[in-house]
């Protein structure tokens, strides 16, 4: 581990310890909690709404970790639950451990309390250093880690320099490893993205999964026997080498532009995302995902009383993300009022 990593981690444990009260409510080991992790765009938000969708009976208290100052995970999440607490933004421990061990007292001192956590990690954190914190409560019982891979990007998320330590990192942890998007790929690469998974984590089960749909018993009942107290992080420290630009305007924009410049972001925008309110369709709410080269833009729910706006966020390598040039970029593309 190097030595700012176990910095950052020990200084997560101790805030997390400092932060128990005395007694808790809930009985010790009690409250199950299941944690998604995964690369930027793997498709954790599309399992843990799969899971929403069909809790089998539980009551299930959702914590949402996202990359970067507007939580839109979070705001995608809340669509399907009431129960769904943001963490603050963050990837290292101890920028999480305030808001995650605060949250998770807070559910242990419910009367009403749930039959199942499930944390969704930002996709540049690594799932071993959270539970770490988790487990700093006695009334969290680690049920498991689900690393989710996106069979269409992981040869080049396991080769790229940038980002290779982090992804392998995601995967030590994990007591399973959904392999999604597999219906992207070809016979061809789907076979090799299989061959390539198996090989690296051969004592790891492997699930294949097309938009999330797993069965929830599986996930959220794996009763993992690992103890993560041994885990060390592998991968770069400070923000795994990744930074952030968000991009936020109440103007509505002109959706021809915006295509041309949602195709034209550059190959080091690793992942996007957001919420977007065009000209051509203002009552209506738009989002937009990117990973990797391929992007889309879909009709989601009308706009709230928050108001039609547009709230987007770019993620990549530090140095590669160009704040004024998105910034420009997103603001040039708005519609031309009319008399």
């Amino acid at each position: 581990m190097r030595a700012l990593d176990q910095r950052q981690t020990i200084a997560g444990l101790i805030f997390a310890a400092m932060s128990m009260p005395r007694e808790l409510a809930a009985p010790a080991r009690s409250l199950p909690l299941t944690i998604i992790g995964g690369f930027l765009g793997a498709g954790k938000t599309t399992l843990l709404n799969r899971l929403l969708a069909d809790p089998q009976g539980r009551k299930i208290v959702v914590l949402v970790n996202d990359f970067g100052k507007i939580n839109i995970d979070a705001e995608l999440i809340a669509e399907q639950t009431d129960d769904t607490i943001t963490l603050t933004n963050g990837c290292a421990c101890c920028a999480v451990a305030s808001d995650l061990s605060k949250s998770l007292v807070d559910i242990a001192q419910r009367r009403d309390r749930p039959d199942a956590i499930v944390l969704e990690c930002s996709g540049v954190s690594e799932p071993g250093s959270i539970a770490q914190i988790a487990l700093a409560n006695e009334a969290i019982r680690l049920d498991g880690i689900i690393t989710v891979v996106d069979a269409e990007t992981l040869e080049a998320r396991a080769s790229d320099p940038a980002t290779r330590e982090l992804f392998n990192a995601q995967l030590v942890s994990a007591d399973m490893i959904l392999l999604s998007k597999l219906d992207l790929l070809s016979d061809e690469s789907r076979a090799r993205a299989k061959s390539r998974i198996g090989a690296l984590y051969a004592d790891t089960p492997i699930l294949e999964a097309i938009e999330g749909r797993i069965p929830t018993d599986v996930a959220l009942g794996i009763d993992t026997e690992q103890d993560v107290s041994d885990y060390e992080s592998s991968a770069p420290a400070a923000g795994h080498g990744f930074e952030t630009v968000s991009v936020e305007t109440n103007d509505a924009l002109d959706e021809k532009a915006l295509q041309q410049f949602f195709s034209d972001l550059p190959d080091t925008i690793l992942r996007a995302k957001g919420f977007v309110f065009i000209a051509q369709k203002p009552d209506q709410r738009l989002i937009f995902q990117k990973v990797g080269s391929r992007w889309s833009m879909r009709e989601g729910d009308c706009w709230t009383e928050t108001g039609p706006h547009t709230r987007l966020v770019f993620i990549g390598p530090k140095g590669q993300v160009y704040g004024d040039a998105l910034r420009g970029g997103v603001l040039s593309c708005k519609a031309q009022k009319t008399r």
